[in-house]
């Protein structure tokens, strides 16, 4: 029974502890609404909790002990029982000891704990307003404390992964030259598409040509082919009375003659070779506009990836501006807080300065006046020497 009394001990105890912890935790939100003057009081409170935690436990580890000692009398306890009931001690006189410790800690530092929190500057000290419950300081030191913070927290994180210095300068340098050449290279290349223009309207001119003497050539070629087929010379036709004359015979070999056979009936079709010309002509034709029309398909292309490219690299630039754009208002944000902070600081510099110069010029004021009552009482110490020297000569004469 007495046991478990000093185990609700206990646990009463440790509620109160664990209150007090999340009061003075809570002390340092901004929303906490403890004021300062009441440190003092919560923290003697936790002192007080921590004693009351080391007496418990002396309970506690009395009264275990004791239960221990009657159930190893026991003939039914088991080793297992033993080793158990030994770790259970030797914990419980670790906890005596560590709370033992930490009481007399809190007791001989309750004074740091409970005091003010006061920030000094060199040659300066700022004084409690009555209107605020903690001492003021300058609105420069709390936001240096809190970039420390930040710096602290960023040393912690995991750094990503970055370019190599050398790299980044040639990149950077690519980059400025590519900014500063590129209405030069706007320039050339607007220069060289009227130049490849000019030269493919040149290249279709010059085929056409060739294409059109190659026709004119194959005409002649068919031409004289066929003159000599009309005209053949023979040995026997040697007198000029005997000389060949064209016939319709021959006429009708020089043409094709297709015949088309339907339900009415059948037709000849005849082709001369004129027409087989024309044919040719409107094939070398069709050939080359087929060819020309391809050509301008692959062109085409070539020129949607290309402004496909030139369309990502643009959009990639407009990231990277706008980037830019944040760092620099960032920086410039930065740069302004930075230099409120130093006009700040030049302000308290002033304000530093003026006291020193006023307290120094009271103090030779007050130096001043001391010397001079140093002086006076010295004079007047030299008047009550020589007043005292001169009674006793009086005093003889008027004896004498």
């Amino acid at each position: 029974m007495e046991l478990h009394a000093a185990v609700q001990r206990l646990a009463s105890v440790l509620s109160r502890l664990d209150t007090y912890v999340h009061v003075i935790a809570s002390a340092s939100k901004k929303s906490c609404g403890i004021s300062t003057a009441n440190h003092e009081v919560i923290f003697q409170q936790l002192s007080q909790c921590v004693e009351d935690l080391y007496n418990v436990m002396k309970d506690v580890s009395k009264h275990y002990n004791s239960k221990v000692s009657l159930e190893h009398q026991l003939p039914t306890a088991s080793h297992k029982l033993k080793t158990t009931d030994e770790c259970v001690v030797s914990s419980l006189i670790s906890l005596v000891t560590s709370t033992s410790k930490l009481s007399s800690f809190m007791k001989l530092h309750i004074e740091f704990f409970s005091g003010p929190v006061t920030h000094r500057t060199r040659g300066h000290s700022f004084i409690n307003s009555l209107e605020t419950d903690g001492p003021a300081t300058s609105p420069a030191v709390a936001q240096l404390r809190n970039k420390a913070v930040l710096y602290m927290e960023a040393l912690k994180r995991s750094q990503p992964e970055t370019v190599a210095y050398d790299t980044a300068v040639l990149n950077k340098k690519t980059l400025l030259s590519s900014t500063e050449s590129k209405v030069g290279l706007t320039q050339q290349v607007a220069s060289n598409l009227d130049r490849i223009t000019k030269l493919e309207q040149e290249k279709e001119h010059w085929m056409l040509e060739a294409q059109l003497t190659q026709i004119k050539y194959d005409k002649e070629l068919q031409k004289i082919k066929q003159f000599e087929t009309i005209q053949p010379r023979s040995p026997q036709d040697d007198g000029p009375s005997k000389k060949s004359t064209p016939s319709p015979t021959l006429n009708k070999d020089n043409e094709d003659v297709q015949l088309e056979t339907s339900l009415l009936g059948k037709l000849e079709i005849t082709s001369t070779p004129l027409e087989k010309e024309d044919e040719a002509r409107e094939q070398l034709i069709k050939g080359h506009y087929t060819s020309r029309i391809a050509e301008l398909a692959t062109q085409l292309q070539k020129s949607d990836s290309k402004t496909v490219h030139f369309h990502s690299e643009c959009r990639a630039l407009q990231k990277r501006l706008a980037l830019t754009e944040k760092g620099k208002d960032k920086m410039m944000g930065e740069l302004g807080t930075s230099n409120q902070q130093i006009s700040q600081l030049k302000d308290e510099l002033q304000t530093t300065t003026r006291s020193y110069e006023s307290q120094l010029s009271m103090m030779s004021d007050h130096l001043c006046s001391m010397n001079e009552q140093l002086t006076s009482q010295k004079d007047e110490i030299d008047a009550l020497k020589m007043t005292a020297a001169l009674k006793p000569t009086n005093k003889k004469g008027k004896n004498k």
